[in-house]
């Protein structure tokens, strides 16, 4: 075995066993369901759906219920083998429905603005899905509406992306339409993953030059859209939906503290770094409460913080079109400086090094 063969199977060996110790970032019932109906009036033989996700067809009729990304991966595969649609997720966002986010949808039913539609959709996200934080931010006029694959759990997303990613900013789309009857029209939209064979259907969708292998998840629309009204508004079945959410967030039974700070790391993390004051504020906890629920789960906030920094860097590094010093500053290091260090500190490799390493 030569020496590089030999360091690639340590490799690995090593992403095994730390695949092995990562906890499963799960997804809702819903989700499944939402794709089975589409595959099923597409004409697709549901039995073997069924078969290739190993899914038991009676959860289905639990939609509160999770499942592990392995089911939504196979899923995936067998759905677009079935339909043979490469653009299944853009299809089946354009055909969105909010009922099949459940409590989340009928959240943002009744939600007064499309600005606290987001809010509310950043705030529940982890209800139907572990495996990404969405949220938003507004400069110069415009609104930055990111979907980030949260690293630091088993996460099938963050391999592949590109039919939930795209099915997710379609559905955005559509439900934007649902909800203020008007259309949301982006200034550009960015994905992570490569750009596939044909386009054609990203340009009639969003109606925007489409870019891809860009640094993060993102749609990009003018300000002005967030005080768009909400057609179904209503602040009393607001308060109701909100309080069964916000019970159901709590008592997520596989919903572990240190997911819930690796979680808000991602969604925070955009060229600077979030302090633990701003983490346990999002978490709705006190600082101290929060250090004490890490200490039982043997890690810190440094800790996460740390392995949440370098597993995003190792993700950017393998889009070769993303410069160092672009990832060093998401990362939020102030000098490319700093970053080096940190990753010859994490991975034995200067970035650059690694990068050349992956050709």
């Amino acid at each position: 075995m030569t020496r590089r063969a030999k360091k690639m199977t340590e490799s690995a060996n090593l992403k095994g066993c730390a695949e092995r110790l990562m906890q499963d970032a799960t997804f809702s019932i819903a989700i499944v369901r939402d794709i089975v109906q589409y595959v099923a009036m597409q004409g697709g033989e549901i039995d073997r759906l069924y078969t290739a996700a190993h899914i038991d067809p009676a959860c289905l009729d639990n939609p509160d219920q999770q499942v592990s990304g392995e089911v939504l991966k196979y899923l995936w595969r067998e759905a677009v083998q079935q339909t043979g649609d490469r653009n299944l997720g853009l299809h089946i966002g354009e055909a969105f429905d909010l009922s099949a986010i459940g409590i989340v949808g009928y959240v943002l039913l009744n939600c007064k603005t499309y600005g606290q539609v987001l809010e509310k959709l950043s705030q529940y996200t982890r209800l139907f899905s572990q495996g990404v934080a969405i949220h938003h931010r507004v400069s110069d006029g415009w609104v930055q509406c990111d979907c980030e694959v949260v690293a630091g759990l088993k996460n099938y997303l963050i391999d592949e992306p590109r039919q939930p990613i795209e099915s997710t900013f379609a559905a955005l789309i559509t439900a934007t339409q649902q909800l203020t009857g008007n259309a949301l029209q982006p200034q550009a939209v960015w994905f992570q993953h490569p750009r596939p064979e044909e386009d054609a259907e990203h340009q009639r969708i969003f109606h925007t030059k489409v870019q891809f292998s860009q640094p993060t998840n993102r749609i990009i629309f003018a300000a002005d859209c967030l005080d768009w009204s909400v057609r179904s508004a209503n602040a009393n079945l607001l308060s109701v939906f909100e309080h069964h959410a916000v019970t159901m967030l709590n008592a997520h039974p596989n919903q572990t503290y240190l997911q819930k700070v690796v979680g808000a790391i991602t969604q925070q993390l955009q060229g600077e770094v979030p302090t633990l004051e701003a983490i346990a504020r999002s978490l709705t906890l006190s600082v101290r409460q929060l250090q004490r629920e890490l200490q039982t789960e043997n890690t810190s906030y440094q800790q996460l913080l740390d392995e949440t920094r370098r597993d995003l860097a190792l993700r950017h590094l393998q889009d070769s079109e993303t410069p160092i010093h672009d990832v060093a500053f998401l990362l939020g290091f102030s000098e490319p400086s700093a970053f080096y260090r940190a990753f010859k500190r994490w991975t034995g490799q200067t970035p650059r090094q690694y990068r050349k390493n992956l050709i």
